[in-house]
């Protein structure tokens, strides 16, 4: 029972209108993703924080993490499909371009360019990157399902912080440091498992589901 949200029909109609909105449909999506995927590596190169954070403003890679919930709760095969292509697709072309921006930059830099502390700090994933994707799925799909603060999407996809990971992969592979890749993908997976799962929960929270329970009865013995 979804116990502070009503009228569930309006808001589960109205949320996947939006989200049907901002699926990635053209190529709109993946140049914004080159586009932050370079700020983002210049950013992690740089050290600095302020270009990272601006890499995530325009990164729109979190949307379809939250279609793809939808699709899985609802169980809905085509924008499953597409979300999980766009994510795939999304993901290749984020470590293509950080990498061609780290080797580019391995021309002209030091070694130490390659070890400031944004970078190394995506080589420890722990278990609380892990909670801060759960609630950030969690508060984005609350925003979309609320239209009056739907703008707080932009927050939330700071706070998950998908793309500096790829990025800080990208430049591992541009200088062939496979540990660091490997830190840094895993960082990646949390975030991507996080908040789906919290956008999931949310989606239930919503009331997301409840014809497929009532159009497959679980059987009487």
């Amino acid at each position: 029972m979804p116990w502070f949200f009503s009228p569930v029909e309006r808001i589960r109609h109205a949320t996947q209108k939006r989200l049907a909105e901002v699926t990635p449909q053209s190529k709109d999506f993946y140049i914004l993703i080159s586009f932050s995927s370079a700020l983002a590596a210049l950013g992690l190169l740089m050290d600095n924080t302020a270009v990272i954070i601006g890499a995530m403003v325009v990164a729109p890679l979190v949307t379809p993490l939250f279609v793809l919930s939808l699709s899985v709760l609802i169980l809905q095969g085509k924008d499953l499909w597409r979300s999980f292509l766009s994510i795939v697709f999304g993901t290749l072309l984020s470590l293509f371009v950080a990498a061609a921006i780290g080797s580019v930059t391995s021309v002209f830099a030091n070694e130490q360019t390659f070890l400031t502390g944004e970078i190394l700090s995506r080589s420890k994933p722990d278990m609380l990157y892990f909670l801060v994707a759960c609630i950030s799925g969690l508060a984005g799909t609350f925003a979309y399902a609320r239209p009056k603060i739907k703008e707080f999407v932009t927050g939330i996809a700071i706070a998950a912080a998908i793309i500096p990971p790829i990025a800080v992969a990208g430049i591992a592979l541009s200088t062939n440091d496979m540990f660091l890749f490997r830190q840094s993908m895993l960082l990646y997976g949390f975030n991507i498992i996080g908040i789906c799962l919290g956008s999931i929960l949310m989606f239930v929270l919503l009331g997301f589901g409840k014809e497929l329970e009532k159009t497959n009865p679980t059987p009487q013995s």
